[in-house]
């Protein structure tokens, strides 16, 4: 009767040990898998573009904006200000020298701006869709510009 008692608090044992191991590696996992990693390619840089809306008989005059990747947040100055935009996390991924970044940023009324852009060599590209709150495409727009040269002291 002993051993077939032993037995069972062995086998309890073992499942106890690795329910802790498996929660420790799935905890530690989830933990690792939380972990930002801070942008070092884009950051702190700003582009000069010009974004344009394409589309009926007479194409839409350009407009000037300045684009920026600062604190890990993703700003577009002209929405920000004209149409109230907030801010974005940014995504960002680099291969045989393109760069390639993503950002959404919202309003107050919930419309949503995503931003998707390639920069090859300073020079920027990319297209900006807004979308209602209801998810309809209110104006879609391209741009295109280039790195802003910093100011000499």
């Amino acid at each position: 009767m002993e051993t077939k008692h032993a037995s069972k608090k062995s086998r309890k044992d073992f499942f106890y040990f690795i329910s802790i191991v498996v929660f420790y590696l799935s905890s530690s996992t989830h933990f690792y898998a939380q972990k930002e990693v801070q942008d070092k390619v884009l950051t702190g840089k700003i582009f000069t573009i010009e974004l344009v809306a394409p589309g009926g008989k007479k194409e839409a005059k350009p407009e000037g904006d300045e684009i920026s990747f600062k604190a890990d947040k993703f700003t577009s100055k002209l929405m920000k200000t004209e149409n109230e935009f907030s801010s974005a996390p940014y995504t960002v991924s680099e291969s045989s020298g393109v760069i390639t970044f993503e950002a959404e940023s919202k309003n107050k009324g919930e419309d949503v701006l995503k931003w998707t852009g390639t920069i090859t060599e300073g020079a920027v590209e990319g297209t900006a869709v807004w979308t209602t709150k209801k998810g309809k495409t209110k104006k879609e727009y391209n741009f295109t510009g280039s790195l802003k040269e910093k100011k000499k002291k």
